[in-house]
């Protein structure tokens, strides 16, 4: 353990030293800290032998980490498909609360409304559609179109913006991993 503690200083005697010194150092005959650094050095040294992965025995954790990255982007494509088809399912129950508002007074269409103020945050031409959706009588098929619009911004951030990003980040992941062992194994990296 001796060759993991510093070398004491020569030149300053050991009286001149302060009693925390003396402690920290083990000069005081109680030798306190020089076991819990020859510890700490040895648990440090340990850790860094487990960093440095043997490459004959890397091909596994990079094996693995192409089964979880695979996995997980198969799971992410089908739990894409099962967003697109509650995405279809909520915009059908949509279209038809709107068409069923037809029959209630335009004053009492609260559904319609509330679906012309979300358009009304990305489309100019709500104005015009609400005249339509609020008239006597309601809102035709192409009116219906475009009201219950199948690509608002939530749905594209969450069918595709998001999907294409978590499986970006696998796949470099996994480059990474398989390009740090070829550059291992080839004696780029040590």
């Amino acid at each position: 353990m001796a060759h993991f503690l510093p070398p004491r200083p020569t030149d300053s005697p050991s009286s001149e030293r302060t009693p925390l010194e003396h402690r920290i150092e083990g000069l005081d005959g109680h030798h306190a800290a020089a076991p819990q650094l020859g510890f700490m050095l040895a648990g440090a040294q340990w850790r860094d032998s487990i960093l440095t992965l043997e490459v004959s025995r890397a091909w596994v954790p990079a094996v693995l980490l192409l089964v979880d990255a695979s996995g997980s982007l198969l799971l992410l494509a089908r739990m894409r498909r099962a967003a697109l088809g509650l995405g279809d399912d909520v915009r059908f129950w949509h279209r038809e609360i709107v068409r069923a508002e037809r029959e209630l007074p335009p004053e009492r269409r609260v559904f319609t409304r509330f679906k012309l103020l979300q358009r009304s945050r990305n489309h100019s031409d709500t104005g015009e559609l609400a005249a339509l959706a609020l008239s006597e009588t309601g809102l035709d098929e192409t009116g219906l179109d475009r009201l219950i619009e199948p690509f608002s911004a939530t749905r594209r951030l969450i069918e595709n913006r998001v999907p294409m990003l978590i499986a970006v980040l696998w796949v470099s992941w996994a480059l990474a991993g398989i390009g740090a062992l070829c550059l291992r194994l080839a004696h780029v990296i040590g």
